[in-house]
């Protein structure tokens, strides 16, 4: 799939939801405030009121801060409920 760059905005009540995807090897998540779940096919966060869910391959958290998370593996789908 090369280094392609997807970029999905959602807005929420009281924030916005920033999605970039790098090919299908890295994901960078802005205006996410938890982990709901973590394992190596799926990692699912809290956006506020909303959940944002990342599923594939041997998945691990690059780096996490106050707002944001960047994660590397083989991304396989990301849904948003």
């Amino acid at each position: 799939m090369g280094e392609k760059t997807d970029k999905v905005r959602f807005g929420l009540t009281g924030g916005t939801i920033r999605t970039e995807i790098l090919g299908s090897r890295r994901l960078i998540l802005e205006g996410c405030d938890g982990i709901v779940e973590y394992g190596a096919e799926q990692i699912g966060f809290r956006c506020g009121r909303q959940l944002v869910w990342v599923r594939g391959k041997n998945l691990r958290l690059v780096r996490v801060e106050e707002d944001s998370a960047v994660l590397s593996g083989k991304i396989e789908e990301v849904a948003y409920r």
